[in-house]
Order: structure tokens, then sequence, then C-alpha cells
């Protein structure tokens, strides 16, 4: 319990003491704790006019940003232990000449931006106190005189405005031995020094950095920077009246320093006509020891044949964006570039503001290298180039590269080509990012990029992929391929081969590519992926396979189409998240529908252990926010069950209602239903032959009778009409098939015949047999014989009428029936007619 108390009260501490609170000297002020136990104050935006009375424990103090007008005596007199003070962007126009004692350990002074009197810099004793000061900034201050100087001599970093009229530092900057660091860039303050001299800086003999960028020069002597023999970094960028004979004069002395970076952006005009890069231009730099070197905004077009030879051999980095490159002969000599690592020629053709103005160039350049010599006769030479015509599609383009070379910026060039194939020589690249172009159709591949680890071909219109076109960096990490059109290609790629060699890659980017559906094994081979981003597309379905990514962290299907994840999809999460609780998958911006045909997938939202970005999604068909999806589960449950109710009790009503109506036409059509089925199984059995003319019966009549009428069927009636009328009978114990079942017999024999005679009894009536006859009759007159009366009753017996059937009373109507006679002279009668209606 003790070590909890403890673990509690250091918490609390650390707590309180990472705190911001209001400031006890000034409330408006925040003050923070720091490692050594004192106090940070910053004071900034705070409207103060005066500077507060500092209590002895800040150690850190910011006041920029306010209306302070002068800094009074002994502002600071207690203050021993301030270390940075910040007067920037203030209205100080005076300051006492005792304003500063006290800050005898101060390091850091910023008073830029002020309207500080020439006679504070003017004068030996304001900055006297400051012995420990080791940076300076005072830009943006009316300077003319530097008398202050003297005092500062452990001065390491100084940040001046430098006015026109000067030409050089003077001998008081003698005292600045420990200056290493001169800032007199015209993009922080101002800056006009038309012209370098070797005079300029031969009193700062150990500046290291030097920032001149911006200062309006139109000139460089020889022999400026030869005393500066520390100088490891210059900028002279946005100096636009140099120009490349300036840069020959400058490069001059740059063998006797100790540069390292070197920076010339900008050093032509803006709107100037595209040059070439002589090897003259570059010749000083062969025996320095530069290792970055940025030439960007120079209207560069082309190189010399050998130029790339005067650059020195410890060069590493190369920045020669937002230039004019073409093709050219010196691209067969980028591997004399040994030891470059990085090369950034991005931005070319980029469009400029018109109203970038060129820069007034007072002064006439008075060089004299040996570039002054017409050297254009050489530019048919220079920009000849036929390397890239290959007799084949099918045959790789070789490319030299620098060994070394990691990194390659080809970003924003509005390059339209067909990438092909091409094999790049012996190379170490890591980096590509070639967007923002228009590579409309990578065929490829790339051979030998077995070291590329990150590929960006972003925003490139591009709509044909191949799908060996990434086989030739099997290593790669990071494939960027957003906003293009492959939504035309990869639904096609049902076998996955497109990334199929890319077995390492962890983070892939299909954002914006206008993408309806993926197939399902589209990344079966990335198993080590981390990030797949499927934003802003068109997908409105998602069941590709996922569930081999054992490390996948974040899946971005964000402003798609998609109302629901399918079933399996979610499952292969569900069997994610058991080994990767960190897994996220954005779902904003997606028209996710919230019914009852849908709650399944609402309850998957809810009980999901996937963390979900659903920020401020709202279901299309309900008015409610996905945020809290458990919420929006019970909400829909509950509608969903009276529903389901209704939905059960319709569907039950409507089963029943269907049966009873398919019970009653079953019913109704019984008989129909009958004939039509044995009708058709007698024809498949070839029981019934198609009549070939209208009475080509096999009998003329079908005897329907029952059995215990058998003494008058075959004693009376076959006797008088077929024996004695020559009319033929069909019997069923006489003609029926032997084998065949009984219906079908029925069935064949009423078809077969012309009439069919029903023998009309009591037990007639009474046989079940005999009412199929009776009906099975009546069915082939109506469907087979076109309404024809088929059937002629015979009344052996008097019968009432209620025992007769609707049925029989119809043909009974139609006076199609006979009664048999009990007199000798109605027998005689009787059997003339007979024969008379079944001769018809």
């Amino acid at each position: 319990m003790a070590t909890l108390d403890i673990l509690f009260f250091m918490v609390a501490v650390i707590f309180i003491a990472d705190a911001d609170d209001p400031c006890k000297f000034d409330s408006r002020c925040i003050c923070v704790n720091t490692k050594t136990n004192f106090l940070k104050a910053t004071c900034a935006r705070k409207n103060l006019t005066t500077i507060p009375c500092i209590p002895k424990n800040i150690e850190s103090i910011s006041f920029t940003n306010n209306e302070i007008e002068n800094v009074r005596k002994d502002a600071f007199q207690y203050n021993s232990i301030l270390l940075y003070l910040d007067l920037s962007t203030n209205k100080i126009n005076l300051m006492n000449s005792e304003a500063f004692v006290g800050l005898q350990k101060l390091e850091t002074l910023i008073i830029s931006n002020n309207n500080i009197s020439f006679t504070v810099f003017t004068s030996k004793t304001v900055f006297k106190p400051l012995v420990s000061l080791q940076y300076l900034d005072i830009k943006h201050n009316p300077i003319h005189q530097v008398a202050f100087i003297l005092s500062l001599s452990n001065l390491q970093t100084l940040k001046m405005d430098y006015a026109e009229g000067e030409t050089y530092f003077g001998p008081e900057y003698n005292t600045l031995r420990n200056l290493t660091s001169l800032d007199l860039s015209g993009y922080s303050g101002h800056c006009k020094m038309k012209i370098l001299t070797p005079r300029t800086f031969e009193n700062l003999p150990n500046v290291e950095h030097l920032d001149l960028s911006k200062c309006q020069i139109n000139l460089i002597l020889n022999g400026t920077f030869k005393t500066l023999s520390n100088l490891t970094y210059l900028d002279l960028s946005d100096n636009r009246c140099m120009g490349l004979r300036a840069f020959v004069n400058m490069t001059y002395d740059l063998f006797s320093t100790s540069i390292k970076i070197l920076r010339i952006n900008k050093i032509r005009q803006t709107f100037a006509v595209n040059t070439e890069i002589l090897k003259c231009h570059l010749q000083h730099l062969r025996n320095t020891t530069i290792t970055e070197l940025y030439m960007d905004s120079n209207r560069l077009q082309l190189l010399e044949p050998g130029a790339l030879n005067m650059l020195p051999k410890t060069l590493k980095k190369i920045s020669a964006g937002d230039n004019q490159f073409t093709y050219g002969r010196y691209i067969l000599h980028l591997s004399v570039l040994s030891n470059v690592q990085e090369l950034n020629v991005s931005y070319m053709g980029i469009s400029h503001d018109y109203l970038d103005k060129d820069e007034d160039c007072d002064i006439v350049s008075l060089d004299n290298s040996l570039c002054d010599k017409d050297f254009r006769h050489n530019i048919n030479d220079i920009n000849k180039n036929d390397y890239f015509q290959t007799p084949s599609d099918d045959v790789p383009i070789p490319l030299n590269v620098p060994y070394k070379l990691r990194m390659f910026h080809y970003r924003r060039c509005d390059m339209r080509y067909k990438l092909p194939a091409i094999y790049l020589l012996n190379n170490s690249l890591e980096y590509i990012d070639a967007s923002f172009n228009a590579l409309y159709d990578w065929q490829g591949p790339f051979h030998n990029l077995h070291n590329l680890k990150y590929l960006d071909l972003s925003n490139n219109f591009c709509s044909n992929v191949s799908k060996t076109f990434f086989n030739g960096a099997p290593n790669l990490t990071s494939l960027f391929v957003g906003n293009n059109l492959l939504g035309f290609v990869l639904p096609n790629d049902h076998t996955g081969d497109t990334f199929s060699s890319l077995r390492m890659l962890q983070t892939l980017d299909l954002a914006y590519n206008r993408i309806s559906n993926l197939p399902i094994s589209l990344f079966k081979s990335q198993k080590y992926l981390r990030t797949l981003n499927l934003s802003g597309n068109m997908l409105e379905n998602v069941n590709f396979e996922i569930k081999h990514m054992a490390n996948l962290y974040f899946v971005n299907l964000s402003d798609n189409r998609i109302s629901i994840l399918d079933v399996s999809f979610t499952n292969q999460i569900n069997h994610l998240t058991k080994n990767l609780p960190n897994l996220t998958i954005d779902m904003s911006g997606n028209p996710i529908t919230c019914t009852c045909d849908s709650i399944a997938f609402i309850e998957w939202l809810s009980t999901t252990n996937v963390h979900l970005n659903m920020h401020q999604q709202e279901c299309y068909s309900i008015k409610m926010y996905l945020n809290n999806s458990k919420a929006g589960y019970d909400m829909l449950r509950k509608k969903c069950s009276s529903y389901m109710t209704t939905v059960v009790a319709v569907v039950s009503w409507m089963v029943i209602f269907v049966m009873i109506l398919s019970a009653g036409l079953l019913y109704r059509y019984r008989w129909k239903i009958r004939y039509l089925y044995y009708i058709v199984k007698s024809k498949h059995q070839g029981y019934i032959k198609p009549l070939q003319v209208d009475n080509d019966f096999m009998y003329d009549v079908f005897i329907s009778y029952a059995d215990e009428d058998d003494t008058f069927v075959h004693s009376k009636f076959l006797k008088r009409v077929e024996e004695d009328g020559n009319i033929s009978c069909c019997v069923h114990k006489r003609d029926f098939i032997p084998g065949n079942d009984i219906a079908s017999n029925i069935t064949s024999a009423i078809h077969n015949s012309r009439k069919t005679v029903v023998i009309m009894s009591q037990n007639f009536l009474s046989s079940d047999w005999c009412l199929f006859e009776f009906n099975m009759a009546k069915m082939e007159s109506i469907y087979s014989r076109s309404s024809e009366n088929i059937i002629f009753i015979v009344f052996i017996e008097q019968l009432p009428s209620k025992d007769l059937s609707l049925n029989i009373l119809e043909i009974v109507q139609s006076k199609s029936y006979i009664e048999y006679p009990n007199d000798e002279y109605g027998d005689v009668v009787f059997w003339e007619k007979v024969k008379d209606t079944l001769s018809m």
C-alpha cells in the first residue's frame, strides 16, 4: 500500500511540474517548470506595454508580439540566471544604457522587428553586460553603426541586416573570434549588397555558416571567400542578378574553404531563357569537398557532355528541381556521380506566378571567366540522343545510374510517357517519387530494383498496369499509386498477379482510383501488409481476402459506396482481431444503411473488437449516428422485431391463401389435369397415334358401363349395334391392352373412339371407374374435339334427377340421351335410333 502511495505522489508531482499555470509576477503570462527546477515564462501576444518585474527563478522568457516601447534601467537586474530573452516584434525604440544589467549569463537575445534607435547600437555600454551572449538576432532594425559588437566576444551566431552602401565588415568585427554563423538573408530581414569583394569578409575568418540569400547580389569578384577557410555552409539563393557567370567567380575560391553545403537556388531571373551547364561553369567545384549542392529554379535545360565530371567526388546530394531539363547525352554519364545518394529533379515545367517580377540588376558583370566564349554551336551535339530508341518494346532499355544513389525525386514534372521495360544496371535505389506526372501506361517491368523500398506513382492518370510491372522490385515495402485510373484494370486481375511479386509490402495506397470492385485474390501475396488505403473509390461491396495479413494495422475504406460489409469480410476481420487488437478500419463517408436487411451488420458494428472510425457517420435510411453502434442496434432491433411479426403474419396468411387457392384450382380442374396427364402418358407410350384425318378413329364407339350391367351390353347392345349395325365398339373386358394400367386404357380408348356411349344405371352412378370414364369423355369433348359433344347416354332404368350429377344433367338437357323401352315395338325403334346416332 505504501508503494502505491509513493507512485501516486510521483505521478502527481510530474503532472504539476508539467502543468501550464499563470505566472505570479503577471497573470497574463504562462509559466512552466523546467528540468532544472526553474521557470520558463511565455508572455507573447498579451498586449504588454512595459516589461514587468521578473522574479529571480526565471530561466527563459518571451515578450514577442507585444506593444513594448522601451527597456528601462535595471529591467533585468535580478535575473542573473536568465538564459533566453525574446523581445522581437515590439515597438522598442529606446534602451537605457543599463537596460541589460544583471544578464551576465544570458546566452540568447532576440530583438528583431523593432525600431531601435541607432544610438543604442552606437553605444558601447548597452550590450556590455552580455558577456555570455552566444546568439543575437537584431534583424529589421535601423542599424548603421556596430560599436555594440566590441563587447560581444563570445558571440557565435549573428543575424542582422546589411544596409545598402556598405561594402565590407570593418575591423571592429575582429573581436568576434567565436562567430561561426552569420545570417544576412533578405528573407528574414533586409539585405542589399550589390557586390562582393575580397575585403567583404576578411575580418570574419572563422565563419562556418554564411547565409547571403536574397541579398540582391549582382557581382562576386574572385577572392571573395578565400579567407573563409572554415566555411562549410554557403547560401546564395535568390540573387537573380548573379547568373552563371557570377557563379563561376563565386566557386573560384571555394577550394580554399571547407565547404560542404552550397545553395545556389534561383540565381537567374524567373522568366529567363533556358540555358546549358557547361564544363567551365563547374570546373572550380572539382577540387572542393562539397557534399550537398542545391541548384533549383535556374532555368537549366542541358548539360555539356563531361560537365558532370567537374563535380566533386564527395558529392552525396544534388537538388536541381524546378528546371527545364530535356533528354540529352548527359544522361548516359550519370554514373560518374559515383557517391551521390540523393538526386532531385522534381517540378520541371511548373508554372510560375507572372507577378514574380525580375530583380533589378544595377551592375554589369565584369566576369573574365572562360565561359565568355560562344558555346552555342555545341547545342546540337549536346541535345543529340538516340539512346532510348529501341528496335522492340520487348527489349528492356538499359539505364546506368549512380551506384550509390538511394533516393530519386521526379515529382510533378508533367511528363507524359508510357513506361516501357527498363533494366537498371548495378544500383542501390531505395526511394523513387515519380508522382504528379502523366505516366499513363505502366508496362515495364523495371528490372533489378532489388533494393527499392519506397515507390510513389500517385497522380499519374494511369489506366493500365501490366501484371509484370512490379516484378523487378520484390523488396518493396511502401507503394503509393493513389489518384490514378486503376479501376479500369484491377477488377480484371482475378489471379492476383499484379501485386504477386510484392511479398514484403507493408503500405499500399490505392485511394481515388475509381475502383468499383476488387477480386478476392488480388492481395493474396501481401501477408506483411500493415496499411491498406482504398478511400475515395466506388466500392459497393468488399469481399477480397485479408485473413492472411497477420500484421494488418489500418484499412481505409472511407468515402466509398459501401452500404454494408459482406459477412465473409466481417468474419475475416473477426479472425484477425484475435491477434491484432489494434486493428483500425475507417468506414466514414459511406452510405451505411440501417434497415432490417442490414441488422446483422449493424449488430457486428456494435459488438466487434476492431477500432472503427465512424466519425459523424450517419445511417442513410434513418436519422441515427453510428458513433454509438450499440444504441443504434438496439433501436433498429426494436423496430425490426415488430416489423418481423407483421411480416411473419402477412407471409403466413399469404401462404394459407395460396394453398387454399391452389387447392381450389386443383379441385376445379382436377379432371382436366388427370386427362392431360394420361393423354401425354399414352402418347409417350405409343398407345395413342396421331389422327391422319378427322374421321380416322380406331373405334366408332367406346362403351362405358358398370360390371353389373354386363348382360345388357354383351347380349343386347353389342349384338344389335356392332353385329347388326356394323359399328365397331370398344369394350373394356375385350379391347383393353393387358398389362397397361386401367386409367391409361380408359383414356386411350376414349381418345381413339369417335363417340362414347354411357350405359346409365344406378350401378353406373355407384361406380368410381364409371364416373372416371364419363369425366374423361367430357374432357375429351372439350379439349380434343373443340367442344363437340361425343357423349351419348343410354338410360336402361328410371333414375331420379336428384341422383344425377350436374355434368350428367347438362348432357341430358342437350338431348344427347335415349331411354331403353320395355315394349316390343319401342325396342325396334330404340335400336334404329341408336344405330343412326352412332353412325353419324
